[in-house]
């Protein structure tokens, strides 16, 4: 994963601190450079680890603590796991406390497997990490990420500045690195089902490697994983420049839709940031188009670690520029489900100290997010020629349907009529509960920067400026 370097905007006249994760890394060329490279963490101080004891009995791989519906929980988070078993019953609490139904990690791979043949599967408590995790009811994503020198194509090339034994260039041998795979499915598919495939091999700096090289990856990757666990979920890409100039070293996406036997996930990371920094949603949804396939899209890279509370009067929010790097976990959320995202993982819980974690406010945004958008399907965007107002339609697969509402600058506010044949119900982004009884089949509300959600509305909702 990228670095999201925490960037301190001062706005004059406000009288406020914001820290908000906006930095990215650069990306063209990047790939190609060799030797050891510096690719930043943000929580390497996280990492060191002691030698922790290996258990000897592996769990069942057969039936993994999957509940039989994760694709319709929306909301995941990416983390770091605890390293201190007494840490980690509270720590899966406070995740779901929070709203979130998934968490992403990593697999410290080089840890785990440093020799040939040699496994220490509870590297760091890891494997404890994950069955605390896995029995609170939290669904997991794993990730494979680099892996040990022994194995690597280039033992001296590219490594992680967070973990200096992690080689990011790709495996050399497929045999072997297949047994690597299956032995590690075989340990922790009883708490995980759903495996993503290296990161951003579109030039993030975390795979270095051609585009053929990662396809060849994910193949040897992929076929591993089923051989051992044939329902897994195999989340490809972690994309984040969508379409690139074609048969370029990055250019990956046209690659993977044309092996759609591969993946069942395309996974993608801030599809909506300003241009200059990540591809949009358009560029994934138009490679499919032309390779004729469908699959699920993730956002398995999201920033949204502030709330409206913290910006000042004029900030903007509009996706896609500048104001996307500041949007708070509802527009985040509402956003990409209305792109057509089915999941959404927030970056992050503990990476650093501004981290969602560490933010009560934002995780009652997010808490709000997951209780009012799980189980939602977009249906339309309601246009009333007005580009500083966002207003989406999703309808529940109850029957229900909702309104997401609000203006994308501050301190603009707009006055709406929604149409309504019954009580309706209005929660602010802190979780806040208003009824508001209709009057002549109308109901008025005030959209504003903070957004909210208007319920027990039917599809052909009308909403006009009052």
């Amino acid at each position: 994963m990228r670095k999201l370097e925490n960037s301190v905007s001062r706005w004059t006249g406000a009288a406020v601190i914001v820290l908000i994760s906006v930095a990215f890394l650069s990306v063209l060329g990047s790939c190609q450079r060799q030797g050891t490279i510096s690719v930043q963490h943000p929580a390497a101080e996280h990492e060191v680890h002691e030698t922790a004891p290996t258990s000897t009995t592996p769990p069942s791989a057969t039936q993994p603590n999957i509940e039989q519906s994760p694709r319709t929980q929306i909301l995941g988070v990416c983390v770091l796991l605890p390293k201190e078993p007494s840490q980690l019953p509270a720590f899966a609490t406070a995740i779901k406390r929070a709203g979130f139904s998934w968490v992403q990690t990593d697999i410290p791979l080089s840890r785990i497997n440093p020799s040939e043949g040699v496994y220490d599967f509870n590297y760091g408590n890891f494997e404890v990490a994950l069955k605390t995790l896995s029995q609170s009811g939290l669904q997991i994503l794993l990730k494979f990420l680099g892996q040990a020198d022994w194995i690597s194509r280039d033992p001296k090339g590219a490594h992680a500045d967070w973990d200096a034994t992690l080689n990011l260039t790709p495996p050399k041998d497929k045999a072997k690195w297949q047994e690597v795979v299956r032995q590690v499915v075989r340990r922790y598919s009883a708490y995980c089902q759903a495996w993503q495939i290296g990161n951003e091999p579109d030039g993030g700096g975390f795979f270095r490697g051609s585009a053929d090289d990662y396809m060849a990856y994910l193949e040897w990757t992929a076929t591993a994983i089923r051989s051992v666990q044939p329902n897994a979920i195999i989340v490809a890409g972690e994309l984040f420049r969508g379409l690139v100039e074609p048969n370029s070293y990055g250019d990956v996406l046209r690659k993977l839709v044309r092996r759609p036997e591969l993946f069942d996930v395309l996974s993608v990371h801030y599809p909506l940031a300003p241009p200059e920094h990540a591809g949009g949603m358009e560029d994934y949804l138009q490679a499919m188009r032309e390779a004729k396939i469908v699959k699920p899209i993730w956002n398995t890279e999201q920033s949204a670690g502030i709330t409206c509370d913290y910006l000042p009067e004029g900030a903007t929010t509009h996706i896609r520029t500048e104001g996307g790097l500041r949007l708070s976990p509802l527009k985040a959320v509402a956003h990409s489900l209305a792109l057509g995202c089915e999941k959404v993982f927030l970056f992050s819980w503990n990476y650093d100290q501004s981290s969602i974690g560490y933010r009560p406010d934002v995780q009652a945004e997010c808490q709000v997010a997951a209780t009012h958008l799980d189980g939602m399907t977009f249906v339309r965007k309601i246009d009333l020629n007005d580009r500083d107002l966002t207003i989406y339609l999703f309808r529940h697969r109850n029957g229900d349907h909702i309104l997401t509402v609000w203006t994308e600058v501050k301190g603009k506010a707009v006055p709406l009529q929604v149409q309504a044949k019954q009580a309706v119900t209005v929660v602010n982004y802190k979780g806040s509960v208003q009824t508001l009884m209709p009057q002549n089949e109308r109901v008025q509300i005030v959209a504003d920067f903070c957004p909210k959600i208007v319920r027990n509305l039917g599809e052909s909702v009308q909403v006009l400026r009052d």
